[in-house]
């Protein structure tokens, strides 16, 4: 590792892992949750479109913390909603017996 930081080994390291912790949520916003995306020419559209795109996250990981058991806390929101969400059903219709 290359740096200008004059902190001890365990606290360069320490930062650089906040780092990427913090990339890897932004990456989930951008892919899961749509944060990227700005449709409006309006810079308060945009920036209520964000917002909520940051509420979804938050309930999301609120919702992992307290249904999901500790393997499944990893699961990205990709993840959540293909093995959980997006589970198929079949719905047919039955005539009783006479």
């Amino acid at each position: 590792m290359v740096t200008n930081l004059s902190l001890p080994q365990k606290d360069i390291v320490r930062v650089y892992r906040k780092l990427a912790a913090i990339e890897d949520i932004i990456r989930e916003l951008k892919g899961g949750f749509a944060f990227g995306k700005t449709d409006s020419s309006s810079f308060f559209a945009n920036k209520a479109r964000m917002w909520i795109s940051v509420i979804a996250s938050n309930l999301m990981r609120l919702m992992k913390s307290i249904a999901l058991d500790d393997q499944q806390q990893s699961w990205t929101i990709n993840t959540f909603r293909d093995r959980l969400l997006k589970i198929g059903g079949r719905v047919s219709l039955s005539t009783p017996a006479r």
